[in-house]
């Protein structure tokens, strides 16, 4: 079986290629098998001497787990089955509640939740749009917009008819990182995204909500009060790693010294510049053997939108966060009927 950070986004593939079977299936899979964390002391500690992640178990990320039983929810919307999809939606609601090894709330997330549930039952729906309009991590624009649904749904009757639809931009920035072993301020790693996300937008009718805020949850993964196991193991790993690099230089050393006594010896500077080239190379490789020693375990479902475009197309003629230019130059993966 292939890594599960592989498995996926394989299921980012099926679902643009329209494969929701397939989706639901692997879907369900890679849920119950990633879900919960099971520790294994001899794991955990056979692993201070290896990089993070190299002998356990990758458990999804909670934005993860909740955004996967979304799109199987979608998948089976789109397979016309919407009592299976509203199963599936009461589950990641369930899911992003649960005080798992992975867990906490996603503006994101909610604002996905809050759009779904608006199909089938805007009562369902309103607290998830009073929880986005409350919530400190996004920007004035999308809490005035789930504002605007909170005040249509409570408009009774008289509320227009949205029909909103869902899609997909871009893809998730990549990661970089550095140490922050000395201060920890909030861990022992620093980590951010190598490119930025597109910026928040809201109008009557659409919304644009960047995914900044899972990479941020990725960037906690070391802060001591969130996972102090994994926030211990990285300390504990710097000996590991300091004498894995002593090691490689010493190596490089013994190759270049050696290599020019020798070279003395039988009278070969050819010898004794091919040993101290092979020497540098040795020492060079020592200090790449450190960083992958105690780099941080960056696995993750790469492959999911760097922003999500709700609107009501309905309504035409009415201003929109994206013009017809920009849609076109953009990649918009429908994600709901």
């Amino acid at each position: 079986m292939e890594p599960s950070d592989l498995q996926l986004n394989r299921i980012s593939t099926l679902f643009e290629m329209a494969c929701f079977n397939e989706v639901i299936v692997l879907g369900s899979y890679i849920r119950s098998h990633h879900r919960d964390k099971f520790y294994s002391v001899t794991t955990e500690i056979a692993e201070l001497a290896t990089p993070e992640g190299t002998l356990t178990e990758y458990i999804l990320e909670s934005y993860e787990r909740s955004y996967l039983s979304l799109l199987i929810a979608m998948s089976y919307l789109n397979l016309n089955d919407e009592e299976a999809a509203m199963v599936e939606l009461r589950r990641s609601m369930v899911d992003e509640q649960a005080h798992l090894y992975n867990h906490g709330n996603d503006p994101v997330i909610t604002a996905l939740h809050a759009t779904l549930w608006t199909r089938f039952d805007p009562q369902v729906a309103r607290p998830y749009w009073k929880r986005l309009s409350e919530d400190k991590r996004v920007s004035a624009a999308i809490v005035k917009f789930a504002q605007q649904r909170l005040s249509e749904i409570d408009s009774g009757p008289t509320s227009p008819n949205r029909a909103w639809k869902v899609y997909g931009t871009g893809t998730l920035p990549g990661l970089i990182w550095k140490a922050d072993f000395l201060k920890r301020e909030k861990g022992p790693y620093k980590i951010s995204v190598s490119s930025g996300f597109p910026k928040a937008c809201a109008t009557a009718n659409s919304l644009l909500i960047p995914t900044s805020s899972w990479t941020d949850k990725i960037a906690r993964r070391y802060e001591a009060d969130y996972h102090p196991i994994l926030y211990t193991k990285s300390l504990l790993r710097i000996p590991f790693g300091v004498t894995y690099g002593v090691l490689g230089v010493s190596a490089g050393v013994a190759v270049g010294v050696s290599g020019c006594a020798l070279a003395s010896y039988i009278r070969s500077g050819d010898l004794c510049s091919a040993s101290l080239q092979g020497g540098g190379h040795i020492i060079m490789a020592s200090g790449d053997l450190v960083e992958y020693t105690l780099g941080p375990d960056l696995r993750h479902w790469r492959k999911v939108p760097s922003a999500f475009y709700i609107v009501d197309e309905s309504a035409v003629g009415t201003e929109q966060c994206l013009s017809r230019r920009e849609k076109e130059n953009m990649v918009l993966r429908s994600l709901s009927r």
